[in-house]
């Protein structure tokens, strides 16, 4: 398959050629993440229908997408999500993307409060709410406090804490 041009007609992209042209531009993790995304599918597509055409406005899209990757825009804020502790967190750029080894973190203050009851917690500059959410769904009992500054990022850290209950 050849890569698409950039003005390429829709009906004449399918799911090889955009990841073709996608992976000339961008790592080929960041490629499939993006096609996921705009496909709102599963990766076992993007293996299993490599011929499938995508429609005019997933092109306009994905191509969007990559070049805003390609320009240094985080994949997460592209999306819209990150996975943290085997979560999804909404992230805007109004917060810090959650980072793997900040799991560590959580990791540590699973095993600090390990058979303790009465656990407080303050999540300072909290976020996405990824840690403090997190910690308030893993420690059944604990009182978990969350504060930012930001207001923007209260709103994304409340609308996570909502989804994940």
């Amino acid at each position: 398959m050849t890569e698409p041009a950039r003005n390429a007609t829709p009906d004449s992209v399918d799911i090889a050629g955009a990841l073709a042209w996608a992976r000339a531009r961008i790592d080929l993790m960041d490629a499939r993440v993006l096609l996921r995304h705009v496909l709102q599918c599963p990766a076992a597509r993007l293996v299993a229908w490599p011929e499938q055409r995508l429609a005019g406005e997933d092109w306009v899209a994905y191509r969007n997408l990559v070049e805003r990757r390609v320009a240094g825009e985080p994949v997460a804020y592209l999306t819209g999500e990150r996975a943290f502790f085997g979560r999804e967190f909404l992230v805007t750029p109004a917060v810090l993307i959650p980072r793997p080894d900040t799991e560590l973190l959580v990791e540590l203050a699973l095993a600090h409060a390990a058979g303790r009851k009465g656990m407080r917690v303050l999540d300072m500059g909290t976020g996405s709410g990824a840690l403090a959410i997190t910690l308030a769904l893993e420690l059944d009992a604990a009182d978990v406090t969350a504060l930012d500054r930001s207001r923007e990022a209260l709103w994304v850290a409340m609308a996570n804490a909502a989804r994940l209950g």
